[in-house]
Formats: structure tokens, sequence, C-alpha cells
């Protein structure tokens, strides 16, 4: 094991206490920059205003509130008083704004937790696995749509003379392969034989977003059944995700749920008789969610369940709609905590913008930031999500009527894509797919208090608070081997033989870019030789 004298090189990529060796990149000096001491500032306003609240539930107090504990630097307070505001707009029947103080709350709030790479007990398996079709034991496959990112100059077309990018390619831009790719097709036309045996080629699993004209077009006839038979004769694994986005006003089947389910039901029904391969994904689009429950097809309707949503610099192409604040993980929140616990999730769709038609600004650091905080996100708070997918492309060059127009696609930003490519690395986004094997990967799991630990072991931590990149801390038996500010994951190896004690205690720090101390958490665990 490498060791440096960490007094002499406090940013160099390995620390040394004594003999005991921790690996980790770090790229600020090796000591907390203040005491770590919450400073709590105080305002005259608030007690009145409080009072005001208890007594009346007025929003316009909840919101000066909220106003004076961001400008105090309190945003835990700040994000407590938004939640509550919310929780009275809920209760008053105003969804849509308890939407919005939701959203605002989750922007300030701190989430500073430690986890551990373990591959699951028998206990955590049974939850993480529900064993639906095509759905890998833990890890999510690693999808992309990648048909018009404009890098990628050789293509091939199909027996609909659809345009299909060679998957090769995109493996060579991003430096890495996945385990799936999207296209769309329009129900009606031929199966895409030549583009799913492409992707047969390279071990990874075509995924269909079929999508009908109008529903009354969708019926138990010879074409239903002769693509079914076609994905049946691949003989190689293929998602089916029908007539998605129902909930959105945009699709042509979005205004008869009842209808809705009952062709979805039917399409789902026809694939499983004539496909055993096929899996089939129903899914929604955030926003808008208020009426999901009503186009849901049933348990036994439907294989998988998705989500598509995006960040975009601004909504709806809207200056004064900027989304800078916002975290799109809330997207996925709501949908995750409907369905995770018995079917797997997709990410069908996701994306985030580095240019907007908005301004045309070029903005690297809020695609990077988005993009590290849904990836660093997934494998440590939502382990069901069992696939996501990235939509590489320009929708300002190739733009759709009603839609938002920016640019999404990793071939024209090498920051972005650089992004990407970190944030994929862990084995726990799959590559490929294997169909005969049911194999666990491991994942992080929350360190528990007195957990053995043995050799060298992986280690992490999820720190998202008010900034995007707040200074992270790590402390072991006194001493500060780790100090960054990258975004969301901190991860670091640590050789247990090293130490001579049994007992090792791990404490992480959150500090924010102006040296406020904003939280610690601190876990002991036991070292065995």
């Amino acid at each position: 094991m490498p060791s440096l004298d960490s007094a002499a090189k406090p940013h160099d990529a390995s620390s040394k206490i004594g003999a005991q060796v921790v690996i980790a990149k770090s790229n600020l000096p090796l000591q907390l920059p203040a005491p770590p001491v919450r400073i709590s500032q105080t305002d005259a306003r608030i007690a009145p205003l409080q009072a005001k609240i208890n007594r009346a539930q007025i929003f316009a107090a909840y919101q000066q509130l909220t106003k004076i504990y961001v400008s105090l630097g309190r945003y835990d307070d700040a994000a407590k008083t938004l939640r509550a505001e919310a929780a009275q707009y809920r209760r008053k029947g105003f969804a849509d704004a308890a939407i919005i103080r939701e959203r605002q709350a989750a922007r300030y709030e701190t989430d500073l937790q430690l986890f551990i790479d373990r591959l699951p007990t028998f206990a955590e398996q049974r939850v993480l696995d529900t064993r639906a079709r095509l759905e890998p034991p833990n890890g999510a496959y690693l999808g992309a749509f990648v048909d018009r990112d404009d890098a990628i100059s050789r293509y091939f077309l199909d027996e609909n003379f659809q345009r299909h990018t060679r998957v090769e390619d995109w493996t060579q831009l991003v430096g890495k392969p996945h385990a799936s790719y999207f296209m769309y097709l329009r129900y009606g036309n031929k199966f895409p034989r030549a583009w799913v045996n492409h992707l047969k080629k390279h071990g990874a699993i075509p995924h269909i977003a079929w999508e009908p004209i109008a529903l009354k077009f969708v019926q138990d006839d010879k074409y239903l059944r002769d693509f079914a038979r076609e994905a049946a004769r691949a003989n190689w694994p293929i998602m089916i995700r029908f007539a998605s986005e129902m909930n959105g006003k945009w699709t042509p089947y979005h205004d008869n749920p009842k209808l809705y389910r009952e062709k979805f039901r039917l399409v789902n029904s026809v694939l499983h008789q004539e496909a055993p391969q096929v899996a089939t994904i129903w899914c929604v689009n955030n926003p808008p969610l208020g009426n999901i429950a009503q186009y849901y097809p049933g348990d036994d309707g439907c294989d998988w369940v998705g989500v598509n949503f995006y960040a975009p610099i601004y909504y709806d192409n809207n200056r004064n709609r900027p989304t800078r604040d916002d975290n799109p993980l809330n997207l996925l929140d709501s949908v995750y905590k409907m369905f995770a616990s018995r079917k797997p999730i997709a990410i069908c769709e996701f994306a985030a913008s580095h240019q907007s038609i908005v301004d045309n600004r070029t903005q690297s650091d809020f695609a990077t930031e988005k993009l590290t905080l849904v990836y660093g996100a997934l494998p440590r708070l939502y382990p069901r999500v069992k696939m996501i997918n990235w939509f590489s492309m320009n929708t300002i060059r190739h733009s759709t009527i009603g839609k938002t127009r920016s640019d999404y696609s990793l071939g024209s930003n090498v920051l972005v894509r650089d992004a990407y490519a970190r944030a994929v690395a862990s084995n726990y986004f799959l590559e490929r797919t294997d169909s005969s094997t049911r194999s666990w990967v491991e994942m992080p799991r929350l360190l528990k208090p007195n957990e053995n630990v043995r050799g060298v072991v992986n280690f992490s931590v999820w720190a998202k608070t008010y900034i995007a990149r707040p200074k992270v801390f790590i402390e072991i038996n006194g001493k500060i081997v780790y100090a960054s500010d990258a975004m969301c994951v901190h991860a670091f190896a640590l050789d247990t033989s090293q130490f001579t004690t049994k007992k090792l205690t791990l404490r992480c720090y959150l500090y924010d870019d102006r040296n406020r101390f904003i939280e610690i958490q601190s876990v002991a665990v036991n070292s065995r030789p």
C-alpha cells in the first residue's frame, strides 16, 4: 500500500496515520477550516412570525420566515418552514403550490450519510429483488438514447428506414459499454429486427418506446401477434415501453384512463403469451403526477414501472422559470415511493442540459451538478431503480413542438461527458446483460454502528446540502485523512488490516463554501485482522 506524509502534502491522494493508510482523492488541506460548531444567528422578527403561524397558519408569514432563515444561513430551519407551508397547502387542496414548496425545501435540506460497499445480505436481497422479468438482482442497467447524438456519424437503417447509431461508437465516446439502448417506434410499424440484432451482438437489451397514434388502433390482431412473435424469434431480452407519458396532455392517449388501462393490459398479455423474454414498462412523465394512479394497469398488468424526467436550465423555455435551485431527484421521489416496493423502477429518460435556447450560454456546471446528483444517489438512496437511460440529444437542433429546447447531448460537451463517465464508472451501473445468470454486485449500504470490517474496505459519503460543492472532511480515530469539495459522493478505501486498534471511529464533517459548519456524522466500527 502506498503512503505519503500528509503534513507535507496535504492535497495528495493518500494520507498516512502512522502505519495506517487511507486511500482517497483529496483536493483540500487535511484540516478543518473552523470549529465544528453551528453559529445560530437570530432575528427579532422570528418569534412574532412563528406566533402568527401557530395562531392562524398565514401563508405570507411562512414565506417571510423562510426568507429570514435563508438570510441568516439557517437552511435547515428554512426547509422545515417550507415543509410546514407545503403541508398547509395540501390540507387546503392546493397540490401544485405544495409541490413547489416541497421542491424548495429539498433545495435547502442537508443529507449526510456514511456507506460501506458490501454484497447485500440475504434479508436485503429479498427486498432488493422482486424477480420481475429482466430485473437484475441489484445494480442498474446503464442505458441511453444515442440515435440523435450528432457527434456520432456512423449509422444504419432498420426495416422502417429509421436511423440508428452504432453502439460501439457510443462506447468509444463515453468510455463504457451500456447494458441497454432505446428507440422510439410508432405502433403499426415493423418490428426493428436489424436494430435488435445489432444490440444483441453487443450484449445490450433493446428498449422500444412503442407509441400508438390512437388507442383504438390497438387490438388483439395480426399486427400485435406478429410483432410479439418477431420479438420471440429474436431469442433475446427486450423491453417494451408501451404508450408512455400517458399522464401528459401532449400524448394522443391521455384522456381516457379506463381505455388506456384496457389497452395496456392487452398488449402486456399478448407479449407475455408470445414472447417470454419481453418485459413491459409502464412509464409516466413527471411533471405532472396528479392523475397517474388512474392510468396504472395493475401489478399484474406490467413488469416494470418507469418515469421520465429532465433537468433543463429553464422550464418551458421561459427565462422567468430558472431551475438552478431545483433537485431533479424530487421528480423521482413520488413514483419511487408509490411503486418501488413491488416493481423494479426504470428511469426511462433522464438528462441534464448544458445549453438552453433561452440564452444559448454553455452551462457545463449545471449539467455536471444535476447528473452527478442523480447517478450518485441511485445506489445509495434508490436501490430499486434498476435501469437509467441518458437522453443524448440536442433538442435545440432537433426540436419538437411544445418541448423544452435544450442541449442534452454528451457528444457536444467534453466537460459534461467526462462528468458522466465518472458518474457511471462504478460496477453498480451494469454494462451488459446476461439472461442466463443472476449475479449480485457490491453496492453502498448504510454503515452500521459496530459493524465488522476486514482488509481493504470501500467507504463512501453521500453529502447533499444547500450548495452544490460543500466541503467534506473524513476523520479516522481523531485524524483528518480526506478533504474535498467534490459533488455529492466522496469515496475512499481503508486498509483496516494496518490498524492496531480494534475500534475505528469514522467521523464526517460538512462545511459550506464560506467555511460554516453544517453537519457531522460519526460511526464506530470493529476492525478485524
